[in-house]
């Protein structure tokens, strides 16, 4: 064992007997008080709190998701989601100290890779989960994950897929993620006009992109469709003519 002074009174600690504490650093202040950081602490609570979880042991909420159970700690959910922590709070004392929480409209897949999120800070989805878990994040108002998904969404997003997550961010409510994708939208117009779902656009994004897309060449079957979603929006929406003609 070998100790070392210098003059701000840094004491280096090296066990060379011990890998496992291989090498601690302690910290004597001017006024004789001993400060220490373990490096590796939080790391390894965090890991056996959410062993913890997984086994169900110490927890003190059920969450019931579409008849599936989730296991959690309160604790730790309230730090992370400000919606369970509102709820939390205006809890009255559980019965039987468990805390019981139903979500009939998110999917279990998505709450349980927030739950891992949450004991670990590690986001892991499939692509396919990534609008659950966004819709997950969004309804536990855990805004970071939800950006995270949403510029995962836009870093996917092509011509074919781009009108269906406008439907979604439109569903969600994003203006952040709408603007985005309006931008792409009209950007990429002509080449989505070829497809069946541009006529399934709202009245007002399709006056949006013709007025402001100046630049766009003469093209016969822009037009086209145009027309073909004028019908649609007559004959399938009930769209009333009048309404239709007041941005013409």
């Amino acid at each position: 064992m070998a100790f070392s002074f210098d003059p701000v009174l840094l004491v280096t600690v090296t066990f060379c007997h011990q890998p496992k504490f291989a090498s601690l650093c302690v910290t004597m202040t001017p006024n004789g008080y001993l400060m220490f950081e373990d490096d590796s602490f939080l790391d390894s609570t965090v890991a056996k709190m959410n062993a913890l979880r997984k086994s169900g042991q110490f927890c003190d909420v059920r969450l019931q998701v579409c008849g599936h159970e989730l296991m959690a700690h309160r604790a730790v959910l309230a730090c992370c989601s400000p919606y369970l922590f509102e709820l939390f709070n205006g809890d009255t004392e559980p019965a039987g100290g468990v805390s019981l929480v139903k979500f009939d409209d998110l999917t279990p897949e998505a709450v349980e890779i927030l739950l891992n999120y949450a004991y670990t800070a590690q986001l892991k989805a499939d692509s396919t989960l990534v609008r659950e878990v966004y819709s997950a994040a969004k309804k536990l108002k855990m805004e970071r994950v939800k950006q995270i998904c949403g510029d995962y969404l836009l870093s996917k997003m092509d011509s074919q897929s781009a009108i269906p997550y406008r439907d979604f961010a439109s569903s969600m409510g994003d203006g952040r993620l709408l603007g985005r994708i309006d931008g792409y939208i009209q950007e990429h117009l002509l080449e989505l006009s070829e497809q069946d779902n541009f006529l399934k656009l709202p009245r007002l994004k399709l006056e949006v992109v013709l007025e402001d897309n100046l630049a766009l060449p003469s093209n016969g079957k822009l037009y086209s469709k145009v027309i073909n979603w004028v019908q649609r929006s007559l004959w399938e929406n009930g769209e009333p003519l009048e309404r239709l003609m007041e941005e013409v």
